[in-house]
């Protein structure tokens, strides 16, 4: 009997996590109110459980913090100024970048038109979603906090995903590591950290499902 139930909850777990992971999709659009505290203090400690280089960082205890701001607040409106600058800056940058290499604006272009909008209508998820949060990762070597770190955001996006709220990644977080303002309103040094952020509330439509390719033609099994 044991086993048996023993049996029924691994397949159950199995469910739930399968369901999951395929009702994971990003939110755009988010509704303005606000989720528990509670709900956010759940989705960080699923971040917080992810896996983190050990080795890299020299055992440091303290590898990884969690910022959250909330919509309106006077730091999210710092928050919101200093990446609508970061995105100024690399459109500038681009430009600059495909009129001296006009060959590669079919590469560049959709990047350059996403960082327009950011300068034309506001960071996503900083101006338009209840909560955002920047997650730093220490820096160490070998380099591995890049992928300490997407580690983190997909634990993260899943609690979401199991909570029923919206997730909205901002990869623009990332260029702001070198921002010397920034680190400062986080009270973190300069070049130690790296970062990335997302964006948490109740979503206010469900996107479609983005279609995936068959397993069975992307995968080969090795002899």
């Amino acid at each position: 009997m044991v086993r048996i139930m023993e049996k029924f909850n691994q397949n159950k777990r199995n469910q739930i996590f399968d369901e999951i992971v395929k009702s994971r999709h990003s939110v755009r659009a988010f509704k303005d109110d606000k989720p528990p505290k509670k709900c956010i203090g759940e989705i960080i400690r699923a971040g917080m459980l992810a896996p983190y280089a050990a080795a890299a960082v020299g055992g440091v205890k303290d590898f990884r913090r969690f910022f959250v701001f909330e919509k309106n607040s006077s730091s999210s409106e710092t928050l919101a100024l200093l990446m609508k600058n970061k995105a100024e800056e690399s459109v500038q940058h681009f430009e600059s970048l495909i009129a001296e290499k006009p060959f590669i604006k079919s590469k560049v272009q959709p990047f350059l038109n996403r960082l327009q909008m950011v300068v034309d209508k506001g960071v996503p998820g900083v101006t338009t979603a209840p909560y955002f949060i920047i997650v730093a990762e220490l820096r160490g070597f070998p380099p591995s906090e890049q992928e300490s770190l997407a580690h983190v955001l997909e634990n993260m996006w899943l609690k979401s995903t199991a909570l029923d709220l919206g997730f909205q990644l901002v990869s623009l977080t990332s260029q702001m590591a070198e921002d010397e303002e920034l680190m400062k309103l986080l009270g973190l040094p300069v070049k130690k950290f790296a970062l990335n952020g997302c964006a948490i509330g109740y979503p206010a439509n469900i996107p479609s499902v983005t279609p995936r390719p068959d397993i069975r033609e992307a995968t080969q099994w090795m002899d």
